[in-house]
């Protein structure tokens, strides 16, 4: 009796591959190459874009000729010093080698969040396999502080997005890197280390203190972003220096606490300093009276500046703000916003 070909092995082999990676693309992160249970490590077949290697001889030679498919990956690196299985090795060879010229989105994490100054044999073997490969590297996140590479430099004329620590950044050579992370905390900015990054126009620090913040353009004269999560420690030779910041255009900062130790930490960022170029000032925090009142003390110290927007980020419901608090805000702004949303507005002159 003769059985009709199934219907999804009639379709044309373009539209079996745009299929496939809107499944790969549907992923929110990049899809992980191996699986762990406990710390036994397997290939992680039952995810895409591997598990379409498994389902019959014609799916996987589709697969095996998409190279997008391949071009995004998450390697987590194992806990202890048991060797890996060749096969594991192979199966990151085979990956990477699949995704042939295409730029490679890299993603590394960890079986155990600490920071080794040695590495084990197995995560060694498995940096040199994905290092082998950096002058295709686009995007390179996660948890590397960059000193882990076994290389002392990486050539990387592709990376556009990167995160490291400040020591890591010796390891690069970006020339075109778009956006950088910093992960870690520098008290001083050495220039040695960023003069192959230094065009970097997008900067995101977990940790700076204010000198960081203030003397940044220094290693970044093309900065036109600045994002800083957490503000640590105090800067009180300020008043000293005057620094302008020619082309950033936004800057994100917390909140200034409610500490008395740490509330004048916004003002030692902005005493004298020159911001031409800013147009947009995002801080992260619910504007009670009191942090409104230290931040218009800070922004009353800046040299030069131009704001259009000062936007608050927080959790808190809009309709909690108290309109009231944050008007005051507008003799430095011509509009105020909660979450991108306008919340007033300063009045057109007539």
């Amino acid at each position: 009796m003769h059985c009709p070909e199934s219907h999804i092995h009639q379709l044309p082999v373009e539209l079996l591959q745009q299929i496939f990676l809107l499944i790969v693309n549907d992923i929110s992160d990049c899809p992980s190459i191996f699986k762990f249970i406990k710390t036994r490590v397997s290939g992680n077949f039952a995810s895409p874009p591997l598990v379409f290697t498994r389902v019959c001889r014609h799916w996987r030679d589709v697969a095996h000729s998409t190279t997008e498919l391949w071009s995004r990956i998450q390697v987590t690196l194992p806990s202890g010093d048991e060797p890996l299985k060749p096969f594991l090795l192979s199966l990151l060879q085979s990956w990477l080698a699949r995704s042939g010229s295409q730029p490679l989105t890299l993603r590394i994490d960890r079986m155990e969040l600490t920071c080794r100054l040695i590495e084990s044999q197995p995560v060694i073997q498995l940096l040199e396999i994905l290092q082998s490969e950096s002058m295709r590297w686009e995007t390179v996140v996660g948890v590397l502080y960059g000193h882990e590479w076994p290389c002392s430099k990486l050539d990387t004329p592709q990376l556009r997005t990167l995160e490291c620590a400040w020591s890591g950044l010796t390891r690069f050579n970006a020339p075109n890197l778009h956006r950088l992370r910093m992960l870690s905390q520098s008290v001083g900015i050495n220039n040695s280390l960023i003069s192959t990054c230094k065009n970097v126009p997008h900067l995101h620090f977990q940790y700076a203190s204010p000198k960081i913040i203030r003397f940044i353009s220094v290693a970044f004269p093309l900065l036109e972003t600045l994002v800083v999560a957490q503000v640590i420690g105090c800067y009180d030779d300020a008043k000293s220096h005057s620094v302008t910041h020619s082309c950033l255009e936004s800057l994100t900062l917390p909140l200034p606490l409610d500490d008395y130790y740490y509330s004048h930490q916004l003002t030692e960022i902005f005493d004298g300093l020159r911001l031409p170029a800013l147009r947009k000032l995002t801080l992260m925090g619910y504007p009670t009276k009191l942090r409104v009142d230290r931040t218009m003390a800070a922004l009353a110290v800046i040299a030069t500046c131009n704001l259009q927007v000062i936007d608050f980020q927080s959790a808190m419901p809009q309709d909690e703000v108290d309109v009231d608090v944050v008007e005051p805000l507008l003799s430095f702004a011509r509009e105020i916003s909660f979450r991108s949303v306008l919340i007033r507005c300063r009045a057109p002159h007539n």
